[in-house]
Protein backbone atom coordinates (compact mmCIF):
# COMPACT_ATOMS: atom_id res chain seq x y z
CA UNK A 1 0.00 0.00 0.00
CA UNK A 2 1.45 3.39 -0.56
CA UNK A 3 0.38 6.81 0.70
CA UNK A 4 1.51 10.55 -1.03
CA UNK A 5 3.92 12.72 0.58
CA UNK A 6 5.55 15.61 -0.97
CA UNK A 7 8.48 13.92 -1.92
CA UNK A 8 6.20 11.41 -3.72
CA UNK A 9 5.12 7.75 -2.95
CA UNK A 10 5.81 6.04 0.23
CA UNK A 11 5.84 2.40 0.97
CA UNK A 12 3.78 1.69 4.05
CA UNK A 13 2.91 -1.84 4.97
CA UNK A 14 -0.84 -3.27 4.66
CA UNK A 15 -0.78 -4.39 7.82
CA UNK A 16 0.00 -1.15 10.34
CA UNK A 17 -3.04 1.03 9.26
CA UNK A 18 -5.39 -2.33 9.50
CA UNK A 19 -3.94 -3.11 13.08
CA UNK A 20 -3.90 0.84 14.22
CA UNK A 21 -8.04 0.81 13.26
CA UNK A 22 -8.40 -2.69 15.06
CA UNK A 23 -6.86 -1.34 18.56
CA UNK A 24 -8.42 2.58 17.74
CA UNK A 25 -11.98 0.46 17.23
CA UNK A 26 -11.50 -1.84 20.10
CA UNK A 27 -10.97 1.23 22.42
CA UNK A 28 -13.75 2.69 21.29
CA UNK A 29 -16.46 -0.28 21.90
CA UNK A 30 -14.59 -1.49 24.95
CA UNK A 31 -12.94 1.26 26.76
CA UNK A 32 -10.44 1.67 29.28
CA UNK A 33 -11.57 -1.35 31.11
CA UNK A 34 -10.78 -3.71 27.96
CA UNK A 35 -8.39 -6.40 28.46
CA UNK A 36 -6.31 -7.25 25.45
CA UNK A 37 -3.80 -9.97 24.81
CA UNK A 38 -0.51 -8.12 23.71
CA UNK A 39 2.52 -9.69 23.08
CA UNK A 40 4.62 -7.84 25.29
CA UNK A 41 2.46 -8.11 28.18
CA UNK A 42 4.02 -10.83 29.81
CA UNK A 43 7.30 -8.26 30.18
CA UNK A 44 5.28 -5.16 31.61
CA UNK A 45 2.96 -6.70 33.73
CA UNK A 46 4.94 -8.01 36.99
CA UNK A 47 6.16 -4.20 37.02
CA UNK A 48 2.39 -2.80 37.02
CA UNK A 49 0.85 -5.49 39.24
CA UNK A 50 1.99 -4.35 42.74
CA UNK A 51 1.07 -0.63 42.02
CA UNK A 52 -2.67 -1.80 41.37
CA UNK A 53 -4.61 -2.63 44.19
CA UNK A 54 -6.34 -5.83 44.42
CA UNK A 55 -10.32 -5.23 44.68
CA UNK A 56 -12.43 -8.78 44.83
CA UNK A 57 -15.88 -7.64 42.78
CA UNK A 58 -17.24 -10.71 44.56
CA UNK A 59 -17.10 -8.70 47.85
CA UNK A 60 -18.10 -5.28 46.52
CA UNK A 61 -21.62 -5.59 47.94
CA UNK A 62 -20.68 -7.18 51.57
CA UNK A 63 -19.83 -5.87 55.10
CA UNK A 64 -16.21 -7.27 54.76
CA UNK A 65 -15.62 -4.93 51.68
CA UNK A 66 -16.47 -2.19 53.15
CA UNK A 67 -14.57 -0.94 56.13
CA UNK A 68 -15.82 0.34 59.72
CA UNK A 69 -15.15 3.54 60.28
CA UNK A 70 -17.95 4.07 62.95
CA UNK A 71 -16.93 6.43 65.95
CA UNK A 72 -16.71 4.81 69.76
CA UNK A 73 -19.78 6.82 70.18
CA UNK A 74 -21.87 4.94 66.83
CA UNK A 75 -20.84 1.66 68.04
CA UNK A 76 -22.25 2.68 72.00
CA UNK A 77 -25.28 3.86 69.85
CA UNK A 78 -25.71 0.76 67.90
CA UNK A 79 -25.58 -1.34 71.06
CA UNK A 80 -27.27 0.29 72.83
CA UNK A 81 -30.24 0.04 70.54
CA UNK A 82 -30.11 -3.48 69.66
CA UNK A 83 -29.27 -4.88 73.01
CA UNK A 84 -30.07 -1.75 75.27
CA UNK A 85 -28.01 -2.70 78.15
CA UNK A 86 -27.39 -1.00 81.04
CA UNK A 87 -24.86 2.04 81.58
CA UNK A 88 -23.19 -0.38 84.54
CA UNK A 89 -23.08 -3.17 82.53
CA UNK A 90 -21.19 -1.83 79.88
CA UNK A 91 -19.03 0.00 82.88
CA UNK A 92 -18.43 -3.35 84.36
CA UNK A 93 -17.54 -4.92 81.18
CA UNK A 94 -15.69 -2.59 79.89
CA UNK A 95 -13.59 -1.40 83.23
CA UNK A 96 -14.30 2.05 83.24
CA UNK A 97 -16.71 3.84 85.32
CA UNK A 98 -20.37 5.05 84.39
CA UNK A 99 -18.93 8.64 83.91
CA UNK A 100 -16.58 7.18 81.13
CA UNK A 101 -19.34 5.49 79.48
CA UNK A 102 -21.77 8.84 79.20
CA UNK A 103 -18.46 10.87 78.14
CA UNK A 104 -17.87 7.60 74.96
CA UNK A 105 -21.61 7.91 74.46
CA UNK A 106 -21.70 11.95 73.88
CA UNK A 107 -18.26 11.94 72.10
CA UNK A 108 -16.33 13.75 74.90
CA UNK A 109 -13.76 11.34 75.16
CA UNK A 110 -12.37 8.36 73.22
CA UNK A 111 -12.27 4.76 74.57
CA UNK A 112 -8.21 3.54 74.55
CA UNK A 113 -7.32 0.45 71.90
CA UNK A 114 -7.71 -2.39 73.94
CA UNK A 115 -11.45 -1.23 74.88
CA UNK A 116 -12.32 0.24 71.42
CA UNK A 117 -11.48 -3.50 70.13
CA UNK A 118 -14.26 -4.49 72.78
CA UNK A 119 -16.68 -1.95 71.63
CA UNK A 120 -16.54 -2.87 68.21
CA UNK A 121 -17.02 -6.42 69.17
CA UNK A 122 -20.06 -6.48 70.99
CA UNK A 123 -21.35 -3.65 67.95
CA UNK A 124 -20.58 -6.49 65.48
CA UNK A 125 -22.31 -9.03 67.01
CA UNK A 126 -25.34 -5.94 67.22
CA UNK A 127 -25.13 -5.90 63.24
CA UNK A 128 -25.66 -9.35 63.18
CA UNK A 129 -28.70 -9.67 65.70
CA UNK A 130 -30.16 -6.84 63.82
CA UNK A 131 -29.80 -8.42 60.16
CA UNK A 132 -31.01 -11.42 61.76
CA UNK A 133 -34.63 -10.13 62.56
CA UNK A 134 -33.93 -11.67 66.23
CA UNK A 135 -36.62 -9.93 68.84
CA UNK A 136 -35.78 -9.47 72.46
CA UNK A 137 -32.32 -9.34 71.85
CA UNK A 138 -31.70 -7.64 75.01
CA UNK A 139 -33.16 -10.92 77.07
CA UNK A 140 -29.94 -12.81 75.23
CA UNK A 141 -27.47 -10.76 76.48
CA UNK A 142 -26.70 -12.19 79.78
CA UNK A 143 -27.66 -15.84 78.96
CA UNK A 144 -25.04 -18.42 80.34
CA UNK A 145 -24.83 -20.05 76.77
CA UNK A 146 -21.08 -20.60 76.59
CA UNK A 147 -20.10 -23.14 79.05
CA UNK A 148 -21.56 -20.97 81.85
CA UNK A 149 -20.19 -17.33 80.04
CA UNK A 150 -22.52 -14.66 78.86
CA UNK A 151 -22.08 -12.69 75.51
CA UNK A 152 -21.08 -10.02 78.25
CA UNK A 153 -18.64 -12.11 79.60
CA UNK A 154 -17.05 -12.88 75.99
CA UNK A 155 -16.96 -9.20 74.91
CA UNK A 156 -15.04 -8.37 78.68
CA UNK A 157 -12.66 -11.11 78.05
CA UNK A 158 -12.09 -9.90 74.83
CA UNK A 159 -12.75 -13.35 73.08
CA UNK A 160 -16.22 -12.66 71.16
CA UNK A 161 -16.26 -13.97 68.14
CA UNK A 162 -18.29 -14.62 65.09
CA UNK A 163 -19.26 -17.75 65.67
CA UNK A 164 -20.09 -16.99 69.19
CA UNK A 165 -22.86 -13.98 67.99
CA UNK A 166 -23.98 -17.17 65.16
CA UNK A 167 -24.34 -19.38 67.66
CA UNK A 168 -26.46 -17.28 70.02
CA UNK A 169 -28.52 -15.93 67.13
CA UNK A 170 -29.32 -19.85 65.84
CA UNK A 171 -30.49 -20.32 69.70
CA UNK A 172 -32.54 -17.41 69.27
CA UNK A 173 -34.04 -18.59 65.90
CA UNK A 174 -34.47 -21.66 67.70
CA UNK A 175 -36.65 -20.65 70.79
CA UNK A 176 -38.46 -18.30 68.67
CA UNK A 177 -39.80 -21.16 66.71
CA UNK A 178 -40.52 -23.44 69.72
CA UNK A 179 -42.72 -20.23 70.69
CA UNK A 180 -44.60 -20.42 67.33
CA UNK A 181 -45.29 -24.18 67.70
CA UNK A 182 -46.81 -23.81 71.19
CA UNK A 183 -50.30 -22.76 72.27
CA UNK A 184 -49.42 -19.78 74.13
CA UNK A 185 -48.28 -18.19 70.65
CA UNK A 186 -52.19 -19.58 69.61
CA UNK A 187 -53.89 -17.81 72.75
CA UNK A 188 -56.02 -14.71 72.34
CA UNK A 189 -57.15 -14.84 75.86
CA UNK A 190 -58.82 -11.68 76.86
CA UNK A 191 -57.25 -9.91 79.91
CA UNK A 192 -59.53 -11.09 83.02
CA UNK A 193 -60.59 -7.74 85.77
CA UNK A 194 -61.48 -10.50 88.09
CA UNK A 195 -58.62 -9.53 90.48
CA UNK A 196 -60.92 -6.03 91.18
CA UNK A 197 -63.88 -8.03 93.18
CA UNK A 198 -64.44 -7.81 96.60
CA UNK A 199 -63.74 -11.69 96.87
CA UNK A 200 -60.13 -10.89 95.72
CA UNK A 201 -59.42 -8.61 98.43
CA UNK A 202 -60.52 -9.88 101.88
CA UNK A 203 -61.39 -6.60 104.14
CA UNK A 204 -62.30 -4.54 101.14
CA UNK A 205 -64.59 -1.71 101.78
CA UNK A 206 -65.43 -1.19 97.64
CA UNK A 207 -68.87 -0.81 97.08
Amino acid sequence: MYSATSSGRRFMPASQPVGTAVVVIACVLGGTGSVFDLPRASRWGPSLEPRVPHFDIQMADTDAARPDIRSAAEHLANIRRVFNPAIADLATVFGVSRQAIYKWIGGESTPEDDRMGRIHALSLAADAFRKAGVARASSLLKMKAFEGRSLLDLVADGQLSPEHTQALIAEAQAMDAAYSRSDLARSKAAPSDDWRAELSIPGSSEG
